[in-house]
């Protein structure tokens, strides 16, 4: 019995080499298919992910160039708008004007020359006219609190008005 266990020990052996090297040839076939695979995947992404960031160049341009646009109509809608409420301070003094409230009335059209200055600083093309506005505003708040309240601010008015409605066909 000695012989036959030698016998079957050796073939045991026999075939735990042949399972072992066989094992060492499907491990290697495998990697060189793993490698094939992933260098063929990788291949055929490589053009995808060019494509893909030409894309996002694109997109991220047009994107912030629509931004940019939207922001330069919302800034112009709110410099129209500050002009807006500008002429209604003019309308207020000329109201408190029509009270007989000289001194008031003077305070409240003086406080609309910054704003009128500024415009004409945004406005560039209406400067001369926006900025032109400061001497009568002047003349008026110097007769108001005079207590000469004879004059109204329809010249003012009326060239906010104009300019207003030059810029809302701009």
């Amino acid at each position: 019995m000695n012989t036959l266990q030698h016998v079957l020990l050796s073939m045991l052996l026999v075939l735990v080499v042949y399972l072992t090297f066989q094992n060492q040839q499907l491990h290697a076939a495998l990697q060189q298919g793993q490698q094939a695979s992933a260098a063929s995947v990788t291949a055929a992404l490589t053009p995808l992910t060019e494509k893909l960031d030409a894309i996002h160049a694109v997109t991220s341009k047009l994107g912030k160039a629509a931004d940019d646009a939207a922001e330069q109509k919302l800034a112009a809608l709110q410099k129209r708008l500050n002009l807006y409420k500008t002429l209604s301070v003019v309308n207020q003094a000329e109201q408190l004007r029509a009270e007989g409230k000289g001194v008031p009335a003077a305070e409240k059209l003086a406080t609309t020359k910054k704003p009128l200055w500024e415009a004409g600083e945004t406005f560039a093309d209406k400067k001369a006219r926006l900025q032109g506005l400061m001497n009568p505003i002047d003349k008026l708040v110097s007769a108001w609190k005079g207590g000469d309240t004879n004059t109204n601010v329809a010249t003012i008015r009326k060239e906010i008005e104009a300019v207003l409605g030059e810029l809302g066909n701009d």
